[in-house]
This record gives structure tokens, sequence and C-alpha cells, in this order.
């Protein structure tokens, strides 16, 4: 719509040029025509009149414009200026260096008009380019404040989580010993089992901050991913009130790459689980795999709410959750191993509803 709306100003602004330099033309042809031999000082006015139009023609279409219409005016002139209508009385040399000086003014303004017109538009670009380094300065400086902020905070947290883990796992072993007295009857046994699952589930809690704050050394070997996949869809088919899973996979699906079999593994797994969550029991969480030239495409979609844009905005944000309960490592996590791995984690809704988690991960040539 917008590119129409410039033709049509465009064209708009083309017509009415010429109508303008046709009428300025016109008129001054004119007035030379209808004005008798003997007033002299007129028909002097009249051939520096035919100036206007030329360089009102070169000001708005450069050179061509400027030598097209020096071009018309002596073409409008001559039958004046050699008696064939009319009959200019100046001096025959006069008249032939008054058009030639037509066609100099013509051109030489067009050039400059031209040149003038080069010149802004270097220097809007220059201005584009400009703001766009500025923005990208500005962006930078956020993303590096951004990231010296997560690093401290990353630092303190993974210390006090080291510190906590300690006596947490003293609480766990306390409580188990105490369960392992009392009868599976007593009220107090299902006090007991609640202690020792919490306790786990902070465990398990700790464990993935720890690998997000301080991700180990990666041991990479050939992984073949559509086996990964399926291991983790196996998994995760026995628990029970998930979602119904499906899976597809292209016609590349035996390709190798190199990286981290259990990090690799552990991102399928955060991404199965994400989507399940979404999805509900009733929903269904699609996997599929494909190759696209040397990059490996792996899509996690459900059929849940989707993505909001506050979720959207703070995704890869460590703590952000807007799953009551959650955590906010999990995508957190997946984008770290994604981008040790040399790719990219993109989320983003579906046409028809739900959200899309692709990982785009790339195929090292060589590796079998």
């Amino acid at each position: 719509m917008e590119s129409r709306r410039t033709i049509r100003t465009t064209e708009g602004g083309l017509v009415s040029g010429l109508i303008i330099v046709g009428a300025m033309i016109a008129v001054v042809t004119f007035s030379h025509y209808s004005t008798a031999v003997h007033i002299h000082e007129a028909h002097g006015i009249y051939r520096r009149l035919y100036y206007f139009p030329i360089v009102v023609a070169a000001l708005r279409w450069g050179w061509r414009g400027g030598l097209g219409s020096a071009l018309l005016v002596c073409a409008f002139y001559i039958p004046h200026a050699f008696g064939y209508i009319g009959f200019d009385p100046a001096a025959t040399l006069e008249k032939i260096l008054e058009m030639l000086l037509y066609l100099a003014i013509g051109l030489l303004t067009g050039l400059l008009a031209d040149k003038r017109r080069r010149a802004l538009f270097a220097e809007a670009e220059a201005a584009d380019d400009l703001r766009l380094a500025l923005d990208e300065k500005a962006a930078m400086e956020a993303e590096l404040v951004r990231s010296a902020r997560l690093a401290t905070v990353g630092r303190l947290s993974a210390g006090l989580a080291h510190e906590i883990r300690n006596p947490l796992a003293s609480i766990k072993g306390a409580a188990d010993i105490l369960g392992d007295d009392v009868p599976a009857g007593e009220p107090k046994a299902r006090l007991f089992e609640i202690l020792k699952d919490e306790s786990a589930r902070l465990d398990g809690v700790l464990t993935r901050f720890l690998d997000y704050a301080r991700p180990r050394d990666s041991h990479h070997e050939p992984v073949r991913l559509l086996d990964e996949i399926t291991h983790v869809l196996d998994l995760f088919r026995h628990e029970p009130g998930v979602a119904r899973l499906e899976f597809s996979a292209g016609d590349d699906d035996a390709t190798v790459i190199s990286g981290d079999r259990e990090r690799l593994r552990q991102l399928l797994l955060n991404l199965v689980i994400n989507a399940s969550q979404a999805a509900g029991t009733d929903g269904v969480v699609t996997v599929s795999i494909r190759q696209n030239n040397d990059r490996l495409i792996v899509a996690v979609a459900d059929d849940g709410p989707g993505f909001t844009g506050e979720a959207m905005n703070n995704l890869g944000t460590p703590f952000f959750s807007t799953r009551e309960g959650g955590t906010g490592l999990g995508l957190a996590v997946c984008l770290r191993i994604a981008e040790d791995h040399g790719g990219t984690l993109v989320a983003a809704n579906g046409p028809e509803g739900g959200a899309i988690v692709t990982v785009d991960l790339p195929i090292e040539k060589g590796v079998t």
C-alpha cells in the first residue's frame, strides 16, 4: 500500500512539473509571437524569460530535464528567430548564441542539481547509518550492563547455592534416617515423605541453577540427534499426566553432529517438559527434526496458550517464569546449551496458536 502511494505521489509530481514548465514555455513563446517586430526591448526580455522554465526543469529533473527543456525552447524559438512565424529583430549571431546559452545553462544547472541531489542522498544514508550505529551501540551497552549484572548475581548466587546444598544434603539424610523408624501408616510418615520430596526438588533446582551459572566443560563427540530425541520421548512417555507426544523426521534423519551428548539430551528434555506443561494433559506436543543445508533444525511445538509478550521479551532471562512455581531456568539453560554448541534458540507463537521453540545447530563436516 505504501509503495502504491509513493508511485502515485511521484507520478503526480511529474505531471504537475511538466504542466508548470510547459505553461511557462508556452506563455513566453506566445508573448514572442504576438509582439510586434519593432518592439526590440520586449523581444529581448522574452528571450531572457526562457531561462526560467529551463532552470526549473533542471532543478526538478537534473541534466536530462534541463537539456530537454532547453531543446524544447529552441524548437519553439527557432521559427520566430528566423522569420518563419513572426520575427525577432535581434541580430542572427545574438540569437544563435542565446540558444547555445539555453543549452549550456540547462545542462550545467542540471548537473549541479544532480550533484546536490546525490550529496543530499549520501548525507541521508550517512545519517541513517549513524543512527543505526548509535542504536546498535546503545543496545550493546545495555547488553553489556545486563551481562555484567547477571554475571555478578550469578557468581553470588552460585556460591550461595553451593552453601545451601551442603546443609540440604544433611537435612535429606536426616529425614531418610528418621523416616525409617516411623511406620508407614502413621501421620508422621507422610510428613517425612514430604520433607524428602521437597528436599529432592530443591536439590534439583540448585543443580539446574549451578549448571546455568557455572556450566561445565563440554566433551564433544559424534551425536546422532535423532537417537537422543527418541530416547527423551521414550522416557517422557512413561511419566503420568503428560501431553500426547508426536514426532516427525525429515529425509536426513541420520545426520550426526558434534556435541556434548548429555547436555544436548538435557536441552531436548527441558524443551519437551516446558511444552508439555504449557499444553496440559489434554494437549499435544510435536517434536520434529530436519536438515537445512549445513544446519540441523529441531522444533518443539505445543498447542497451549503460547508465549506472552512479556515472556518473549524475557526469553532466556534466568529466574523469569510465567508459570506458577517455575524456576525460570529451563529456557535459560536451553539457550546456553544451544549457544555453547554454536547454535541458536528461537521462540515464537504458532500461526494457529500455541508455541514453537526452534533450535538450530550446525552440522560439522567430517563428523560420522
